[in-house]
């Protein structure tokens, strides 16, 4: 091989790493993104069905546990002494990973391998917290042992995932769809004035409609799943195998018109 065409192979290589590097750094286009946070809006039902039925508490809806820490200071429910403990734990948790996938916002949050980046973690936070339950290093609702201190571990890693995935709906700005709580949808859908307005007229509707829909279909299977016989590790499985998808999906997005 000549000296010539070494250099040409040398001023190549850079080339395409300059492009692959322009290219993953490169803001995704907001059109039809509001279909990821309706999976994650699935995804959060799937979560939150599964683990109250395992753990008697959320992992994405933060009011019901805060309800729940509530009830923990008079002592209720009284067959779950701990029950309160489980539900602080998916608080901080939770605002723990808000704040450390939220410090994205310094790198570009909307370009396509901080998106592909921030589901990639969350979906491996599920994969962990799924294979402490399938391993039996934590109990569930299952065992007879649900009211062990072990619970706290899988819902760290859970509370951690439902925080960045808050973070991802911030960033991408459609405020029709908060992925984990419904309590807002519910107020935009009954408060609409353009509600019967046409299917074209009304997109802020249609996501609205479509979010509570998503996230009861995603509670639905999660409560089938839990009752199968992969238990509740499959409700965890299932949930990260959407999210290493929709991060391989960012990678292919389309990007942002300049």
């Amino acid at each position: 091989m000549s000296s010539t065409d070494l250099e040409k192979g040398a001023a190549s290589n850079p080339s395409r790493r300059s492009r692959l590097s322009n290219y993953v750094k490169q803001d995704i286009c907001r059109r039809h993104a509001d279909l990821i946070l309706l999976a994650c809006s699935f995804i959060s039902g799937l979560c939150d069905s599964g683990a109250f039925n395992a753990w008697s508490c959320f992992v994405s809806m933060q009011t019901g546990n805060t309800i729940f820490l509530g009830l923990g200071a008079a002592g209720l429910p009284s067959t779950k002494p701990y029950g309160w403990l489980r539900s602080l734990v998916a608080i901080v948790t939770f605002m723990i990973g808000c704040f450390l996938f939220s410090r994205m916002r310094h790198s570009r949050p909307r370009c396509r391998a901080m998106l592909s980046l921030s589901f990639l973690l969350q979906a491996t936070c599920l994969i962990v917290a799924a294979v402490l339950v399938q391993t039996k290093a934590v109990p569930d609702s299952a065992s007879g042992h649900s009211g062990s201190m072990g619970v706290l571990v899988p819902l760290v890693f859970l509370g951690l995932q439902g925080g960045g995935q808050v973070w991802t709906s911030e960033v991408l700005g459609y405020k029709e769809i908060p992925t984990t709580v419904l309590t807002s949808v519910y107020f935009g859908l009954a408060a609409d004035a353009k509600f019967l307005q046409g299917f074209k007229e009304n997109p802020a509707r249609n996501r609205r409609i479509c979010a509570v829909c998503a996230l009861l279909l995603g509670a639905i299977s999660g409560g089938w799943l839990s009752r199968s016989q992969g238990g509740i590790p499959a409700v965890f499985f299932v949930a990260a195998g959407l999210k290493y998808a929709i991060s391989a999906a960012w990678l292919f997005w389309p990007a942002e018109l300049a």
